[in-house]
């Protein structure tokens, strides 16, 4: 069942999907309208779950569940999983795109996840800079976490700073 994003609960689970690229206003739209009904229909063994999802950036979609309704299942999990394939297929975007998501203001600059180091050595993602992080623990830390500074996330270790 689709709840609103803005009604889910803190601990509520969170998917992140980052496209390859930003969607357009008709690829937002069609994906605005197809992950309504997915999220309406979505179960896990026929119970429904309370879900919603937001795009961030026209490129970023968050998948949330409120558990405490009913949890995810294995299949269930699949099944949203399922969407984004399908949403690949029929808008040629990929959505399991590893890149690094640098934020700049209201849109996303990607690095090649083996071109990180790089970037960082050239100065072209800085330990201030925000990154859009790709887990999150819940819907709290999302709202609180989320983007990331880079060196508030997995990409620290290319911060530390040399010892003698």
């Amino acid at each position: 069942m689709y709840v609103e994003f803005q009604q889910l609960p803190a601990h509520a689970r969170v998917w992140i999907y980052q496209a390859n690229r930003a969607f357009n206003e008709q690829e937002n739209n069609f994906v605005q309208s197809y992950l309504k009904q997915a999220v309406q229909d979505w179960n896990a063994h026929g119970a429904p779950l309370a879900g919603s999802f937001q795009i961030r950036y026209n490129q970023i979609i968050v998948i949330a569940v409120d558990e405490k309704h009913n949890a995810a299942s294995g299949c269930s999990i699949d099944a949203s999983t399922g969407w984004f394939k399908d949403l690949a297929f029929q808008l040629g975007i990929d959505f399991f795109d590893r890149s690094v998501a640098l934020v700049q203001e209201d849109s996303l600059t990607l690095f090649p996840l083996l071109g990180v180091k790089q970037a960082v050595a050239d100065g072209q993602i800085s330990s201030e800079s925000f990154i859009a992080t790709p887990q999150v623990n819940d819907l709290a830390d999302f709202k609180a976490n989320w983007p990331s500074k880079a060196k508030d996330s997995w990409l620290k270790k290319y911060f530390v700073a040399a010892s003698v």
